[in-house]
């Protein structure tokens, strides 16, 4: 703002009104023309040029990507969580963060811990509360409010975590990754899920997710699925409806974590998985007291998951122990007898 005041005095040397003018617009952060004042006895020319001069500077600075990277979320009770990963994103670099409260009404509401980061314009809360609104439909209806604001979008859940790093293997934050090179010719990135366990835990407590779940599963059959970093500012770009928000259609460019252009692929996975230069944390089931919680609310409202097909996917992930079997019979009240026992 400073430089702008130097150069409108240059062309319109009225100091002090002119000096007024832009302090207010610099406290209001809005850049109107109907703000600036010119004075009906100054020569046609001069005039004529600072208009201009403001004009194309107003168009200029209306233009400019506020964000450079937005992590968009649908949340249904996940209040335990959503500080811990504004936290960790923003270290990676994200600036703003975009959630969909869609929790059942007269519940827990994220606005309730999140307020502070709401006043401090980080976060931004659409409010969808008792809706059937599915990943797909808020992803596509967020790029299209933010496209011109952000110049990435993260379309992740909020247990999943991003991890990137160079080829020294030293971890980078989304700047320095997303900037280089490889990238200029990608409209969207894909990362595969790498699958956390357990970690044999059974109870929820009040460490974080990082500091909980520490082993990695590279050979769960999971990893094969990818969720993406798209670009900002696309015209054409399309999720899928009624479906999962993992990859936009393919009118856009898809490019793996090397930059490479992927010619064929599905909007769901990448077979085999690829970890190079980064991959996600998927700290999909968490404890078995969570993860019974997060099966008790079901997928949205009117659609609660099967139980008996969800408990054979928990241990799929994680190593089978009487004690979590009992834990979740317990807990439902009813018996379950998994297929699927892994050992490590």
């Amino acid at each position: 703002m400073k430089i702008i005041k130097i150069i409108a005095k240059l062309l319109y040397p009225k100091p002090k009104t002119l000096e007024n003018k832009f302090d207010e617009i610099e406290e209001n952060d809005n850049y109107n023309l109907r703000d600036i004042y010119i004075d009906s006895n100054d020569d046609f020319v001069t005039k004529l040029l600072f208009f201009f001069f403001i004009f194309f500077l107003y168009l200029y600075l209306s233009l400019q990507k506020k964000y450079f990277a937005c992590f968009c979320a649908l949340a249904r009770e996940e209040n335990k969580y959503a500080k811990e990963l504004i936290s960790y994103y923003s270290k990676l670099g994200v600036n703003k963060f975009i959630f969909g409260d869609n929790n059942i009404l007269n519940t827990e509401k994220l606005s309730d811990v999140l307020q502070d980061y709401i006043d401090n314009d980080l976060v931004d809360i659409y409010e969808f509360f008792d809706s059937d609104i599915g990943q797909s439909e808020f992803s596509q209806s967020i790029y299209e409010i933010y496209k011109k604001k952000c110049s990435w979008f993260l379309f992740y859940d909020f247990d999943e975590y991003l991890e990137i790093h160079n080829e020294s293997n030293t971890n980078i934050t989304l700047q320095k990754f997303l900037t280089q090179e490889v990238f200029d010719k990608c409209e969207t990135i894909l990362f595969n899920w790498v699958i956390f366990t357990d970690n044999n835990l059974i109870y929820y407590d009040n460490r974080t997710l990082i500091e909980r779940f520490t082993e990695p599963y590279f050979d769960d059959s999971a990893n094969i699925f990818v969720k993406s970093i798209v670009r900002g500012g696309l015209d054409k770009i399309i999720f899928y409806p009624n479906r999962s928000n993992h990859v936009p259609d393919k009118h856009v460019s898809i490019c793996d974590s090397l930059g490479r252009i992927i010619k064929r692929y599905n909007p769901f996975f990448v077979r085999p998985p690829k970890f190079n230069n980064g991959y996600i944390k998927h700290f999909s089931t968490k404890t078995a007291e969570e993860y019974a919680l997060k099966m008790k609310r079901g997928q949205n409202r009117n659609q609660p998951y099967n139980l008996t097909n969800r408990i054979e996917v928990f241990f799929d992930h994680n190593k089978f122990s009487k004690k979590k079997l009992k834990y979740f019979q317990k807990y439902f009240n009813r018996t379950f007898k998994p297929s699927k026992r892994r050992k490590l």
